[in-house]
């Protein structure tokens, strides 16, 4: 098993190879908000629920380091929103390939938002990450994201989840349309493993529940739930709820 096969295999999970990736990583956007205020808390709470890995940046895993199991898969976000800035419309590079060689990661994480300003100069940043990262058999994870007046348009997710996967991406991480029959062609059109957001905050455990079951029964393989989560009474009781559906 090379090195790569090794890392996905600590992400991707159980006979179903499936991933609970919880995404702790907004606070630079959203700042230190309910839910992200406490790091340690948030990351016992969520292994609690199930979770196998978790993505956060470099500083985020560095103080929660002794609460991550050590079976546990960590995607380094390598890249961050400013959410204080004027110019904060599209994440900005915070680490390289070396950090995460360096902190041990399994995987690195980049987010590209389509329609937004500086959408091309990300691209092209993760496109060249992509090709230093196979050198040394890095997983990439591509969070590709369409314009926001087709946040949640089948057509426009496959296209920008198509694009991770033409520059080399080894994972997508994109919204789900909401109909798993359309959802489908998404994932037959991009024959990569996809991991859905979770979008804006739910309606509790049992809504995203259901949103996750809808995308695993067309060919989702795994999820990266953070509002809904974090932004709960109870995220261990979602995050449980969350890895039933996976691993039923």
């Amino acid at each position: 098993m090379n090195g790569k096969n090794r890392r996905l295999s600590r992400l991707f999970v159980g006979d179903q190879k499936r991933c609970l990736l919880s995404p702790l990583d907004h606070a630079g956007w959203l700042g230190p908000v309910k839910g992200l205020d406490r790091p340690r808390q948030i990351v016992q709470q969520v292994f609690a629920g199930g979770a196998n890995a978790v993505l956060a940046a470099p500083g985020f895993i560095r103080e929660t380091a002794s609460d991550i199991p050590s079976n546990a898969a960590i995607v380094l976000r390598v890249s961050l929103t400013a959410g204080l800035s004027a110019k904060g419309t599209q994440e900005t590079p915070i680490a390289t390939l070396d950090t995460a060689l360096r902190m041990d990661a399994d995987a690195v994480a980049v987010s590209v938002f389509f329609g937004r300003d500086g959408d091309i100069e990300i691209y092209a940043w993760l496109a060249a990450l992509v090709d230093q990262c196979q050198a040394y058999d890095m997983p990439v994870v591509a969070e590709m994201m369409p314009p926001e007046d087709r946040f949640f348009d089948a057509a426009a997710i496959a296209h920008a989840s198509r694009i991770g996967m033409e520059i080399g991406a080894d994972v997508i991480k994109t919204n789900y349309c909401g109909d798993p029959e359309t959802f489908r062609q998404v994932v037959d059109s991009v024959p990569l493993p996809i991991i859905i957001a979770g979008g804006p905050k739910g309606n509790g455990a049992d809504s995203t529940a259901s949103m996750v079951a809808g995308a695993i029964s067309a060919g989702a393989r795994g999820v990266a739930i953070g509002r809904r989560v974090w932004q709960s009474a109870d995220p261990t009781e979602v995050t449980r709820q969350i890895a039933k559906v996976l691993w039923a």
